[in-house]
């Protein structure tokens, strides 16, 4: 008996100078219980042993392992996250600190706050929490409705996005 590959979850770390070692590590230990098959795009940060990825995904590949991901997980950046739902994933945001050095200021966090509010996200503040997002995404095979690769949750993503750009 063979047993079935874990459900793929893509990983984005965003491509800014400031590492992102908290979330790598988190992903690291989930891949070790086996529970889940990562994929990340790392950026800066160095690739821990065990995991696949690559620092950065051109435009082919990244649509490519979004269309076959059971799940993303992103930092806050507005461009992953759309890049996200544009293929149809509810994205897991763990927004960059930058009391730990991950960020210049605390963008990321104000602004996932937003649009988990919104219903477009839904976050992760801690492994434990990730764990969770992870499975009940994988579990409910939560995925949005897309027509013509721009519903409507993301155009009225995008914006308000634009909106809080031009504030």
């Amino acid at each position: 008996m063979t047993r079935a590959r874990p459900p793929l979850v893509a990983v984005f770390l965003g491509t800014d100078h400031h590492r992102f070692d908290r979330l790598l590590r988190w992903v690291a230990d989930l891949s070790t219980q086996g529970r889940f098959d990562f994929h990340v795009q790392h950026g800066s940060t160095p690739l821990l042993a065990g995991l696949s990825g690559a620092p950065l995904l051109g435009p082919s590949a990244l649509a490519d392992l979004l269309d076959r991901a059971d799940a993303v997980v992103t930092h806050g950046g507005p461009g992953s996250i759309m890049d996200a739902r544009e293929h149809g994933h509810l994205p897991v945001v763990v927004p960059r600190d930058p009391h730990l050095g991950e960020h210049v200021d605390d963008h990321q966090q104000r602004f996932a706050r937003f649009v988990a509010r919104t219903g477009l996200v839904v976050t992760a503040y801690d492994e434990e929490e990730l764990a969770t997002r992870l499975s009940l995404a994988v579990l409910t095979g939560r995925r949005i409705q897309t027509e013509h690769r721009v519903s409507p949750t993301l155009a009225r993503f995008e914006a308000l996005v634009e909106d809080l750009v031009h504030r």
